[in-house]
């Protein structure tokens, strides 16, 4: 199930102008022994896919990957109520790490990971040393990008951050369900918190 959402994912990376430096990475790539884990998104991620309201077609065959593949995959959540974040806020976010150096899949130079976060919510000012590049796989959001005016994107399109750039989102109307695609240095290091709203 996890080699058809990777397969997937290649495909539409293979396609996607920006994504090509990853998708010459992502075949071939050994496979790890990781313990899943369900979070309460993974439910909504399965309705979000059975209902193909948000989906556009050229990313409903890596969504519907996705809901099979859920039982085996290792959700996670970076923040917690520690980091400022509420409980509702946490019940309706998490992501799963398909490549990384420690993922589903393993390398050293890439992470590619597939994250959720519910209609409505504020994903606060962050930054990181990688590269990102965001490729929507259903729903909508605005991105808040330093430098750049506020862009709604939506199935199929994409949202670059530069090395340390601050970004922000507000899933509108939401929800967002995004592969993040990033390469360079702090893989694994959490984000830098900006102010929290």
């Amino acid at each position: 199930m996890a080699e058809q959402l990777l397969q997937e994912l290649w495909r539409l990376a293979a396609r996607t102008e920006g994504l090509a430096w990853f998708a010459g990475r992502m075949q071939g790539l050994p496979a790890l022994e990781v313990e899943p884990h369900r979070l309460p998104v993974c439910g909504r991620i399965a309705e979000l896919a059975a209902s193909g309201a948000q989906v556009s077609a050229g990313t409903a065959s890596a969504v519907a990957a996705l809901a099979a593949a859920l039982p085996a995959l290792r959700w996670q959540q970076t923040y917690t109520e520690a980091d400022g974040f509420s409980r509702s806020w946490l019940d309706n976010y998490g992501w799963v790490n398909l490549i990384s150096p420690e993922g589903l899949f393993a390398s050293d130079e890439m992470r590619l990971s597939i994250g959720y976060w519910g209609a409505g919510q504020h994903y606060t000012e962050h930054s990181h040393a990688p590269e990102e590049t965001y490729l929507i796989l259903a729903g909508q959001a605005r991105f808040h990008s330093e430098g750049r005016a506020a862009r709604d994107a939506g199935p199929g399109e994409t949202i670059h951050h530069a090395p340390h750039q601050k970004h922000a989102i507000d899933m509108v109307p939401g929800p967002l369900l995004a592969a993040a695609f990033w390469r360079g240095e702090d893989l694994l290091k959490k984000s830098d918190l900006g102010k929290r709203a």
